[in-house]
């Protein structure tokens, strides 16, 4: 099943996610979140924000699929008054996908469901190597450049603002480091890039939002790391960063639920080779 690629860019979008937060005080509290974010791990297939999509129409879902998809590749149809959830699909306003508790098979005797259902969360290991290998491809498309630099055992890495032709962004990695410890502070610092942190490019992907806290900045970079992590199946230790937010606190008052969702597809996007590019219109550049 192809995941849609949605591009919340319009203000109208993104006010009505975090106004969801705000006003309606849902997943404005650590443990809310924590479940948000356990669900959308649970379903790389979906973008982000889809997922969530899902989320808030029936947080017990198992595993969704459009109708189709469940007959050619699972041998399974639709109960009788089978429940649709609506989510964003390329090209179309929306797309409707079914639980699994809303299918049957076929064939009784053919009765096959997707190994996610049955074992959501598998044991973690080590990154694809076409993983790293897309995602250094995809890097100057979004004017970034990934380095690698010696920076001892306590440096992971860093980001900063580039004034270069076609490069707005360098991502410096540690060289030591292994290569699960690199992605997940690639995870991290382009978490910053695509939050608006460092300002915005001419592409308008993200909203510009340098001026949050040192802590709400934190937060979401780990936040995305933690979901496009658990979302490839690798253990980065960001949990136990966010443990104090989302298992016994509140996350901070000004934290941004698009700006995560956002970040999180953008990187998944480069990791999966599904990069597009958009016609630059000479917004202003990172600071």
């Amino acid at each position: 099943m192809n995941r849609p690629h949605e591009r919340l860019t319009s203000g109208s979008a993104r006010e009505s996610i975090d106004e969801l937060v705000r006003h309606a005080r849902t997943y404005s509290d650590g443990p809310e979140l924590r479940e948000l974010l356990d669900f959308v791990r649970k379903f790389p297939h979906l973008a982000p924000f889809n997922a969530m999509l899902v989320h808030i129409q029936n947080s017990g879902a198992q595993y969704v699929l459009r109708a189709g998809d469940w007959r050619i590749c699972y041998g399974r149809r639709l109960r009788p008054g089978a429940k649709p959830y609506i989510i964003l699909w390329p090209m179309s306003p929306i797309q409707l996908v079914f639980d699994l508790s809303d299918t049957e098979p076929i064939d009784p005797n053919w009765d096959v469901v997707p190994e996610a259902a049955k074992n959501p969360f598998p044991a973690k290991g080590s990154v694809p190597p076409e993983v790293m290998r897309r995602i250094h491809k995809n890097a100057p498309r979004r004017r970034i450049r990934i380095q690698y630099e010696d920076g001892g055992t306590g440096l992971a890495g860093h980001v900063l603002p580039r004034a270069e032709p076609d490069i707005d962004f360098v991502v410096t990695l540690n060289s030591k480091h292994s290569e699960t410890q690199q992605f997940g502070t690639l995870a991290h610092e382009l978490a910053h890039v695509f939050c608006g942190h460092l300002g915005i490019t001419g592409e308008r992907l993200w909203a510009e939002r340098d001026k949050v806290s040192r802590e709400t900045r934190e937060f979401e970079a780990e936040a995305v790391a933690y979901l496009v992590c658990e979302r490839l199946h690798l253990d980065i230790g960001s949990a136990s960063y966010l443990s104090s937010f989302l298992l016994q606190g509140e996350p901070p008052s000004d934290y941004s639920l698009e700006a995560i969702l956002r970040a999180a597809h953008l990187v998944e996007e480069m990791a999966t080779g599904r990069v597009r590019v958009k016609k630059r219109d000479g917004a202003k550049k990172a600071k």
